[in-house]
Formats: structure tokens, C-alpha cells, sequence
């Protein structure tokens, strides 16, 4: 069975071009053209055991935060990518949560398919109250 391939500018590798890495490919443009983020604090599949060594999940994509001097747990972005059509928003705030358990951004990007949210952490409530977009990087 032949993939079709994507090149993915963060991995600096080609992958295959499934539904979900449409999504994901997507973002990274996205986080890279629109929110300016510097290509070199973007994770792609960050695996989760860098910060909770017990854990084997990935990240779909993080946004390091180390220009304000935040360790590697307090990210200035967390996205989590789903294809159209195989996730629900409840499900995708799920698997977000256990992610939450690990890792305090300071936003949070759910895209399934063409549909995305932002919400951004209240410092105060430790809470996440949706937002309009992301504010430009820097």
C-alpha cells in the first residue's frame, strides 16, 4: 500500500499524508505564518514522557515556552489535531485532559478538521476560558 507523502517542516522529514496529518500540517502552518511562532519551539508528536516518564502519550503539537524562561511542563501552547469526522469535541477535551494532568500551558488549540478552538489559562482559576484566537507569539 503507497502513502501519499507530506513534508513536515518540524520533523524535517516526510510523512504519511493520513486525514489527521492534513490537520496537523495544517497548524504547524498556521502557528508558523499567522501566530509567527519560531519553527525551532515547535514540537511535533512531543512525547509526553520527556516531563512524566510513566506516560507513552504524544502531544500532536507543543509550543515550548523557554524565551520566558518556563521549564519544559509549562508550555506556551498545547494543539491536539483530529481528522473531520472520527473525533467528537467531548472526546478531544478528554484525551486533552489527561495531557492537562502533565503539562500547564499557558493556551490550548483543538482542531478537528477545518473546526478550531483556542482557550487560554486563567492563572487565578487555574481554569481554561475560550478564546477568540491565539494572540501573535512573542
Amino acid at each position: 500500500m503507497i502513502h501519499n507523502l507530506i513534508y513536515d517542516p518540524i520533523r524535517k522529514k516526510e510523512v504519511p499524508l493520513t486525514p489527521e496529518e492534513q490537520v496537523r500540517q495544517a497548524t504547524v502552518r498556521f502557528l508558523l505564518d499567522v501566530v509567527k511562532v519560531p519553527e525551532h519551539l515547535i514540537a511535533v508528536e512531543f512525547p509526553l514522557s520527556a516531563v512524566e516518564p510513566k506516560t507513552a502519550d504524544r502531544v500532536d503539537i507543543m509550543v515550548h515556552n523557554f524565551r520566558a524562561g518556563a521549564s519544559l511542563e509549562k508550555p506556551w501552547l498545547l494543539v491536539e489535531c483530529k481528522a473531520p469526522g472520527e473525533y467528537t469535541w467531548p472526546v478531544l477535551q478528554q484525551q486533552l485532559n489527561k495531557y492537562l494532568q502533565v503539562l500547564t500551558p499557558n493556551y490550548v488549540m483543538l482542531a478537528l478538521g477545518d473546526c478550531v478552538r483556542f482557550f487560554a489559562l486563567d492563572p487565578e482559576t487555574r481554569r481554561f476560558a475560550k478564546i477568540d484566537n491565539l494572540p501573535l507569539f512573542g
